[in-house]
């Protein structure tokens, strides 16, 4: 055999080593390229991630950008990572910080923390207190619009602006068609307890389902699957034990922007109509063919559309001063 032929075979095994290796991966092992996908997504969206501890919990956060800041809040079972699609479009305009919530992603505390979204507001307070954030502007989806209004509510003083994605928390909305199996005490939508379980949240979360690679998809999905119990406590304390959205907001006056998507399946859009009549001073915009995560499904629109209102915004409050 020439030295040519030797090399061939070599390199053809080499190369069907790699992939072999490649496959494992993707399939198999999902967490390294898991973790690969969500850094270039970080990359992409100028963020990078951080850690702090403060009060008893280790919060895991992305930050980037320049500008005054930008507090984006997840949603329910979530991670920062869902804003880093919209940050792409977000960062030549806000110092972005989209912390992990407590009990979510890379964010760690003791058990004995109280997921009252009252409590979770005022922790997020003191993290920005120890991170020399005083004002800022303040966006978050479901659970995290939630806990956005209960952060303005009590500190009114510190937040410029809200952007409200679909918040959670509105009782006398009309139930969803995930909220109508919780509330007919079948399988809950929003506990994540297996893999299957997973892609069947996220085809109730979209209408048209970005892209997501297998390693990644698998990666949150046994992430949710391993914090199962800690989440259906803190979905309790969320429906159970917090002041509903209709309460925290009642009086809240800081200007607010509340995006909807119009196909919503996990929290009906006609509570984005009573929010507003509770909130006469928000604005209210229904996004037609859009799911419960507009942020992610049409990142370069939910952008544009709060730029604008924050712009808008900033003008009224110099005006008035």
């Amino acid at each position: 055999m020439t030295d040519a032929g030797a090399w061939n075979i070599w390199l053809f095994w080499v190369v069907l080593a790699a992939i072999g290796v490649f496959w494992l991966l993707w399939r198999v092992w999902p967490t390294p390229l898991g973790r690969a996908s969500q850094w270039f997504e970080r990359h992409r969206g100028g963020l990078i991630s951080k850690h702090a501890s403060v009060g008893g919990i280790d919060w895991h956060y992305l930050e980037g950008g320049c500008g005054e800041p930008l507090v984006l809040l997840h949603g329910f079972n979530g991670d920062a990572h869902h804003f880093t699609r919209t940050a792409r479009y977000l960062n030549r305009h806000f110092r972005i910080i989209a912390p992990d919530l407590p009990g979510f992603g890379d964010t760690h505390s003791a058990d004995t923390i109280s997921h009252r979204i009252e409590d979770v507001a005022q922790h997020l307070l003191d993290w920005l207190d120890s991170q020399h954030i005083d004002t800022f502007y303040l966006g978050g989806n479901s659970m995290g619009g939630y806990i956005s209004v209960a952060m303005a509510r009590l500190a009114p003083e510190r937040v410029r602006a809200l952007w409200l994605l679909a918040p959670g928390g509105m009782h006398s909305a009309p139930l969803s068609p995930v909220l109508q199996e919780v509330a007919e005490d079948r399988h809950n939508p929003l506990v994540v307890r297996d893999h299957r379980d997973f892609m069947r949240l996220l085809n109730y979360c979209f209408v048209n389902t970005p892209w997501m690679p297998t390693p990644l998809l698998r990666l949150l999905s046994q992430r949710a699957a391993s914090t199962c119990e800690q989440s259906l406590g803190i979905f309790d304390a969320m429906l159970n034990d917090s002041a509903p959205l209709e309460t925290l907001a009642k009086d809240v006056k800081t200007p607010a922007l509340i995006a909807w998507g119009e196909n919503d399946q996990v929290l009906d859009v006609e509570g984005g109509h009573l929010l507003k009549a509770i909130m006469p001073q928000a604005e209210l915009m229904i996004m037609p063919r859009i799911g419960h995560l507009p942020m992610i499904e049409t990142p370069k629109t939910s952008a544009e559309t709060w730029l604008a209102f924050a712009e808008q915004s900033a003008k009224k409050e110099t005006f008035s001063h």
